[in-house]
């Protein structure tokens, strides 16, 4: 293995599971925030963000779709197709951010009404979702613009920008939360104030930095949207299976919160706390994913097809290794995280306890997953056996046996979570297969 390999691994990688670290450590901190305030805020925003996540999802998809093209034509060396891939994208998912702040701006208490019967959760959360719903718009232009720097490997500026931001949202949180300083006590409104102002900012900076750094492709506004019939035809055609494969899998696991918000109180705060923590782990397997997507998906452009086989499997085997090291740490860790919530019953501490050793043992499972599928089938372009997969995986699997096990057997958290994740082994064997087969080893910019 080369040095100069794993260097490049690391300068992208690394960053990319910072921001996701920062982005997890601001989570905790909402969390840990609101748990001074029990366990019915703590569930209310929980389930009012799983709004956010189906968003989040669904504009992921729309950038990552267009990534695979902005990563192929950075190998390419071509700056005016990374221009049209940009632009696109942040088209795309800026609509999907209005598709999703309109509900919530009008209706939040009926899309929480979703997921629990608590009318406490519901007059909690809706109120929050009504305000942090202001920030979607931001989020997708901030989503967008880091999509284009990973995809030509500025990973660093991200990191940077989000670090800043989460320093300023935490700060403005525990002012509005607790009514600190002559600020009003605004409770999860404050959380949520905290959040748009924190994303507006984010947005900011990153412009600022665009503008400043001078680059080609990003000061040739005119070609962002200087978009053809074919341009557009070709790019919906490869997008959108990963637009649907994102937002189809985002919604199933937003299905997996009904159940859970179906099953009791307890069983959302654990979930809630527990997430916060499992992110910890997604953080740094996101970073070698993401490394190896640009990469892969950089080679492919350039036509070294033998180099970006060698980077696949080496990328795919590190992101498993480190996942049994991560699984390690998170349990020998876990009683100190729990200690944190002082304030929760003992009940939730043990569900907590149980979810994340349940979680650990799926994760090398889902750490080949989000590697093969998400890094490699992805950055040659196999869109279409990628959603078929997941889609399958959640709704034929995942869905059908938390349903069965929780409300047709009237089974526990314990039971049900293990059930639900058992779609990731079904996954692997699968996925595996189609990585064997190297369909996805071909450049995708020539059609463009």
């Amino acid at each position: 293995m080369k040095k100069g390999f794993w260097k490049k691994v690391a300068w992208i990688g690394i960053p990319v599971a910072i921001q996701n670290l920062i982005n997890t450590i601001l989570n905790m901190c909402d969390t840990l925030m609101l748990t001074s305030l029990g366990e019915e805020f703590i569930s209310s925003v929980g389930l009012a963000n799983k709004i956010f996540f189906v968003f989040n999802l669904l504009a992921f998809g729309c950038i990552s779709g267009c990534g695979i093209l902005t990563s192929q034509y950075y190998g390419k060396g071509d700056s005016k197709g990374i221009n049209k891939s940009f632009g696109f994208s942040l088209i795309l998912s800026v609509l999907s951010a209005v598709i999703f702040f309109v509900p919530a701006i009008i209706c939040p208490n009926f899309l929480l009404g979703l997921f629990t019967k608590s009318s406490g959760l519901i007059e909690i959360g809706g109120s929050y979702l009504r305000i942090v719903a202001i920030s979607y718009i931001f989020t997708a232009i901030s989503m967008s613009i880091t999509g284009l720097l990973k995809s030509v490997n500025k990973t660093r500026a991200p990191m940077f920008v989000t670090l800043g931001c989460v320093v300023i949202n935490v700060g403005i949180n525990y002012l509005l939360i607790f009514g600190k300083l002559g600020f009003p006590r605004l409770e999860a409104n404050g959380a949520a104030i905290g959040t748009v102002v924190a994303r507006f900012i984010e947005v900011l900076a990153l412009l600022i930095y665009l503008i400043f750094t001078k680059k080609d492709f990003v000061l040739k506004i005119k070609e962002m949207f200087m978009l053809d019939k074919i341009f557009i035809v070709e790019t919906i055609k490869m997008s959108t299976p990963v637009i649907i494969n994102e937002f189809s899998w985002g919604l199933g696991t937003t299905i997996y919160s009904v159940i859970y918000g179906h099953m009791d109180d307890n069983v959302v705060a654990a979930m809630t706390i527990s997430s916060a923590f499992q992110d910890i782990a997604w953080a740094f397997l996101m970073g070698i994913s993401n490394a190896c997507a640009i990469i892969v998906g950089n080679e492919l452009g350039a036509n070294e097809f033998v180099s970006a086989k060698k980077t696949a499997s080496r990328l795919l085997k590190t992101n498993v290794i480190i996942s049994f090291i991560i699984g390690v740490v998170l349990l020998s860790t876990m009683d100190l995280y729990i200690g944190f919530y002082d304030n929760i019953s003992d009940i939730v501490k043990s569900y907590i306890i149980y979810i994340n050793i349940i979680f650990v043992c799926y994760l090398p499972f889902k750490a080949f997953n989000l590697t093969n599928v998400c890094g490699i089938l992805r950055s040659g372009g196999d869109t279409v056996f990628c959603m078929l997969l997941d889609i399958c995986g959640v709704w034929l699997i995942g869905i059908p046996l938390g349903l069965i096990t929780a409300f047709g057997l009237g089974k526990g958290i314990i039971i049900v979570f293990t059930t639900i994740l058992s779609e990731e082994i079904v996954k692997l064997f699968v996925s595996f297969h189609r990585y064997k087969k190297y369909k996805w080893v071909r450049n995708i910019t020539h059609m463009n």
